[in-house]
């Protein structure tokens, strides 16, 4: 699986769950979202010349207007990935329409207080079920929050029944008044890492392969991050060059919604020419790691701190895994 750019495309922000640790959602949808038609995307990837890994989050993906058409053309020429509570009836017709060999990974989040609420689990195990009996690469997450680590146990021999791997999530901001990861306890830490070293088991020997196209998306790297999350600032990184991030207005950024490149309704995009120190917002960690040279850059009071455990174990788990660390 080869491509020339990804993006974190933020395509709609309607969702049908309501979660008190997520900002990304709304009860109402964005009035730009299905501005273009199908083929009308397609023809701005096209357009620049690139081969795309387009991330789709949202909100919730499924609610696009035209989510399962719009996969189909742009899987015709590029690959996507997926970040879905895969509770929509459409995710059979997305099975059944999209090449599994042109999706990277889809990312199943579970959700568990909206799920327990809304009575979700039969729906969700189904969905999974039909998207692995069609070959795609499936893992789940879960956002640990405090009700959710005595959950994990129970909801993972669910997945693990599938062969899926249900990797715990470190929650990144404030929850019930606290600000995470930092307000974890050391019990909260030591159980954390445990449940994310036996989903990495289940991984390693899933039918599904979930991470045999290296996806940039892992949680399973959360585990190393427990006492918060490292300043990126000027950091050399491929962000504006091989990675952008897309908002629901089209706008296209380095990162996080700062360094404006571009907007396809526009069909404008200016990539840089060559790897730049990061100055922008926090993107995400996942993509931070995969596309900065944070590991040889990286402060040296922070490499003294963590070098026994970020800078080692950890990529060695990339490596094992499957990762390509992009310089």
């Amino acid at each position: 699986m080869t491509f020339d750019v990804e993006a974190d495309w933020t395509l709609n922000l309607l969702c049908n769950y309501q979660c008190r640790y997520c900002g990304a959602y709304s009860l109402e949808e964005h009035p730009l979202v299905g501005r273009l038609s199908a083929e009308q995307y397609l023809e701005f990837f096209d357009s620049t010349g690139k081969t795309w890994m387009l991330h789709l989050t949202g909100g919730e993906p499924f609610f696009h207007p035209d989510f399962v058409g719009l996969c189909r053309a742009l899987t015709s020429r590029h690959y996507v990935s997926l970040n879905s509570n895969l509770t929509s009836h459409r995710v059979r017709d997305f099975a059944a329409a999209v090449n599994p060999s042109r999706v990277q990974h889809i990312q199943c989040s579970v959700h568990v207080e909206e799920r327990d609420r809304r009575n979700g689990w039969r729906d969700l195990l189904a969905n999974v079920s039909v998207l692995l009996d069609r070959g795609f690469p499936v893992f789940a997450s879960l956002m640990m929050t405090p009700a959710a680590f005595e959950r994990l146990p129970w909801v993972a021999a669910a997945f693990s029944d599938l062969g899926v791997p249900l990797i715990p999530k470190a929650i990144r901001g404030h929850y019930n008044r606290l600000w995470y990861p930092q307000a974890y306890t050391a019990a909260e830490r030591a159980r954390f890492r445990r449940f994310s070293e036996q989903a990495e088991a289940v991984a390693r020997t899933s039918p599904s392969q979930p991470y045999r196209h290296c996806p940039a998306v892992n949680p399973l790297l959360d585990r190393d991050f427990l006492d918060g999350f490292p300043d990126f600032g000027g950091i050399q990184c491929s962000a504006g060059r091989i990675f952008v991030s897309i908002a629901v207005d089209g706008n296209i950024y380095r990162c996080g919604q700062k360094t404006l490149l571009g907007n396809m309704f526009d069909r404008r995009l200016n990539l840089f020419p060559q790897d730049r120190p990061c100055n922008d917002e926090f993107c995400g960690v996942y993509f931070c790691l995969h596309y900065s040279r944070f590991a040889d850059q990286a402060p040296a009071n922070y490499r003294r701190r963590h070098a026994p455990n970020v800078f080692r174990q950890t990529l060695l788990t990339i490596r094992e895994l499957g990762w390509q660390i992009v310089k």
